[in-house]
């Protein structure tokens, strides 16, 4: 019997939001949506809105191990992005005695610390609302059940693939010797190997949902309205988001 191994941040208390999920989700969104406009050259204007997640982080207690640890997963996928503005833009900014510093590291810094900012406010926000409430939240918020329906069952299984994955390195290393073995054709291989197994564990978990009564929506529950409140929590903080914006 599998056992689901998925890690969790917990926070040290219990904490709820002072707001519903939806206008939560809302948040979110304007708050993405503002520092994904910050400018590419604008440093001091991605620093100035990584406050928000901080302090969202602090009043949620949320233990900054486990966060750094998920930053540190997506590390790779960051630098990877960040990377090729280097080579492209090297036109001089800033001159000093010991090195120039190139539009391509100002923009390489711009677009890593808008990444580390973005996922540290989602992660700080899903120490608050479990992903059952996301999902909740956004029905509330008319999107589409098929959407949401995917999005959740995506999550509550991803731990099947990973077991998967687990299983066939495991049994790589054992068949390997040295470096042998470890070379791109045979990843491949267990990379299409894992895509046919995931593909067949899939039709088991649909034919035993639907032999359940599955009829490709989850069990619906009542959308909650956004409430007066909510529009002035979301309305207030628009404009603070967008004060930043501006002054920085």
């Amino acid at each position: 019997m599998l056992r689901e191994n998925r890690p969790t941040i917990e926070p040290a208390l219990s904490c709820s939001l002072p707001v519903s999920d939806s206008a939560a989700i809302v948040l979110l969104a304007l708050f993405i949506l503002s520092v994904v406009s910050v400018p590419k050259y604008d440093l001091p204007g991605v620093i100035a809105f990584a406050g928000f997640p901080l302090l969202l982080a602090t009043a949620a207690r949320t233990p900054l191990l486990p966060l750094l640890k998920r930053l540190a997963a997506a590390s790779p996928f960051i630098l990877f992005m960040a990377g090729g503005n280097l080579l492209f833009d090297r036109s001089a900014v800033a001159t000093t005695a010991l090195f120039t510093v190139t539009g391509g590291m100002l923009s390489a810094a711009v677009i890593a610390m808008k990444a580390i900012v973005t996922l540290s406010a989602l992660l700080s926000l899903m120490v608050l609302m479990p992903f059952h409430r996301f999902g909740t939240g956004l029905r509330s918020l008319g999107v589409p059940e098929v959407f949401v329906t995917q999005l959740l069952l995506v999550y509550r299984y991803s731990f099947l693939l990973s077991h998967e994955a687990g299983m066939m390195q495991k049994a790589r290393d054992l068949r390997s010797f040295g470096k042998r073995g470890r070379g791109p054709v045979i990843t491949a291989g267990l990379i299409g190997s894992l895509l046919l197994r995931t593909t067949s564990r899939a039709e088991r978990v649909y034919m035993a949902m639907a032999s359940r009564g599955f009829r490709s929506a989850l069990a619906p529950r009542a959308p909650v309205r956004i409430g007066s409140m909510d529009l002035m929590v979301v309305a207030g903080s628009a404009m603070l988001f967008l004060a930043v914006r501006l002054l920085f």
